[in-house]
């Protein structure tokens, strides 16, 4: 068996499965990203912005999914597309997802390094790291998501209380003035905003695992604006406590927040600690999902039982994670999967719809 029958999600579970992708590392650094783009304080337009087109596209995504609620993107790609492009298409989705979860591993191993655990070696953490995921990602879709909504609670709660830290050293002044070199730094700064958004493509397998697959347009569209709301949130007291110049300049400059933020009174002094676990939770999850839907793809290619291949991914995701030398090249590799995943959330979704709608194909005919 590939999958099993029992496999099937909730319309909540797959809400949270989005917004949990979304996050993953992405809201690390895009004061720093967002800040290169934009340059002026108005980033948070950017941000807007980038948020409503990959509505747009998370919106085709699912509508494309709901053309075909019993089949995953790896069927029914070959029913499209036929099997020869198909394969390759499939081949591509894999090597993306797989290149992904190596980054997040590693991203995650240099953060917990930097602020939790600095003489431990890099390779360790991974190790540990990949070794909990398969863990989780052996046991099916059922315990990903389950354990999506034991986290979520936990990662908001935690998320607003380092918010909330962080306006300690708030300045309103930092936000202003708005538009005050006019609208074109913002819309410069849209690609690099929405590109932080990427990770809703995962709706291309969870949706024939939903329970109600009609209701996948919901699921993407409120998991895409909880990360709207989050991403707000994190750039204004950012930039608010840190300045656009300093955002720049900064790795890590949302767990500088955190860092230099202060309770009056508190007994605790570290506070990037909580801002560590809640983020060793956010990028866990976008790494499973990754690992799985690999695993996945592989064994819907090659029509085998998943598991074998979920463990043989084990040491090239390992491999990936340690080829980087030092963070630049692994900032580097972040680059490579944002282009990479314009193809795998807007371009290719939108061109097999609109294939998929002039062919008559899946059960929505030619509706959209």
């Amino acid at each position: 068996m590939i999958t099993k029958p029992k496999d099937k999600i909730s319309t909540i579970q797959a809400t949270l499965a989005i917004s949990a992708t979304i996050i993953g590392v992405g809201i690390l650094t895009l004061p720093r990203t967002a800040g290169k783009a934009v340059g002026t304080p108005d980033i948070w337009l950017a941000v807007l912005l980038g948020g409503l087109i990959v509505l747009v596209f998370g919106y085709i995504v699912a509508k494309l999914s709901q053309r075909f609620p019993d089949k995953t993107f790896f069927e029914y790609s070959l029913d499209i597309t036929g099997k020869s492009i198909g394969y390759l298409i499939n081949i591509f989705i894999v090597v993306y997802f797989t290149l992904l979860a190596a980054y997040e591993a590693r991203i995650l191993a240099e953060l917990i390094r930097t602020y939790l655990l600095s003489r431990t070696p890099i390779e360790v953490i991974i190790t540990i790291f990949i070794s909990v995921g398969v863990y989780l990602v052996v046991g099916g879709i059922n315990p990903l998501v389950r354990i999506f909504e034991f986290f979520f609670p936990i990662v908001v709660f935690l998320f607003l209380f380092t918010m909330f830290i962080g306006l300690s050293i708030f300045e309103l002044e930092n936000l202003r003035p708005v538009l005050g070199q006019g609208i074109m730094p913002v819309l410069k700064g849209v690609q690099a905003t929405a590109l932080s958004y990427l990770g809703f493509e995962i709706m291309l397998i969870f949706t024939s695992f939903m329970e109600k697959p009609k209701d996948a347009v919901k699921a993407t569209f409120i998991g895409i604006s909880l990360t709207i709301v989050c991403y707000l949130i994190t750039v204004v007291v950012a930039i608010g406590g840190l300045t656009v110049k300093e955002a720049q300049s900064l790795t890590w400059p949302t767990a500088a927040v955190a860092a230099e933020g202060e309770i009056p009174g508190a007994f605790l002094e570290r506070f990037e600690v909580f801002f560590t676990i809640m983020w060793t939770l956010a990028i866990f999850t976008t790494y499973a999902i990754a690992h799985y839907i690999s695993g996945l793809g592989l064994g819907q290619i090659f029509k085998r039982n998943i598991n074998p291949f979920i463990y043989g991914l084990v040491p090239v995701i390992y491999i990936i994670a340690m080829a980087p030398q030092n963070l630049n090249t692994v900032f580097q590799l972040g680059d490579i999967l944002s282009y990479m995943a314009i193809l795998t959330s807007g371009i290719i979704p939108t061109t097999l719809l609109l294939i998929a709608m002039i062919r008559g194909i899946g059960n929505e005919k030619k509706k959209f």
